[in-house]
């Protein structure tokens, strides 16, 4: 198999809809019996820490393009020294490390369902305007997850509600990631 942009596509709509069964699994074994034990989940440091080394690896490509040619060599490093600064300084870590990847992964799957021409597209892009719009709440006050968290766990609409998205956003990925593949 040779990789391409589209390659990766197909197969990241593939793991988004892994990724988003996972999380609306998730959200519906959240009950008032098990709030104690994801309540901490937002001050998580080793899951914060790899799910934030992932996203500024991630980061890097982007920054290239507009950092001086003196800088190129850095960008890796950085990326190490910002992930041990910040397990070692950040509070919530795994809330803001989440919502830097909800950024990213929107951005990217929006723009490339207009790339590569995405069935039913305008689907896609509201879901991701939608976590896109999360991540920037929980990277600017990742606080919110753990209020989020006890939302779902208090309230049984807010679990449906939230279980449904992330089942839909599953169920849309791979049926869309199956049509790119098959179309090859």
């Amino acid at each position: 198999m040779i990789v391409t942009d589209y390659n990766i596509y197909c197969y990241g709509l593939l793991a988004a809809a892994v990724i988003a069964a996972v999380i609306g699994i998730w959200c519906w074994k959240v009950t008032p019996a098990t709030l104690a034990v994801w309540e901490k989940l937002p001050r998580n440091r080793a899951a914060g820490t790899i799910i934030g080394f992932l996203a500024l690896l991630w980061c890097v490509p982007h920054a290239t393009p507009i950092v001086w040619d003196w800088m190129q060599g850095w960008l890796y490093p950085l990326v190490f020294i910002c992930t041990v600064l910040g397990c070692l300084f950040l509070d919530y870590l795994f809330s803001r490390a989440l919502g830097g990847i909800f950024i990213l992964g929107a951005i990217y799957f929006l723009h490339e369902s207009f790339t590569f021409h995405t069935p039913a597209a305008w689907i896609l892009a509201i879901i991701c305007w939608t976590i896109g719009i999360a991540g920037l709440f929980l990277s600017a006050k990742p606080h919110l997850l753990r209020d989020f968290i006890r939302l779902i766990a208090a309230s049984r609409l807010w679990r449906s509600v939230s279980t449904g998205f992330f089942t839909f956003f599953a169920g849309y990925a791979l049926i869309v990631g199956i049509m790119h593949l098959a179309r090859g």
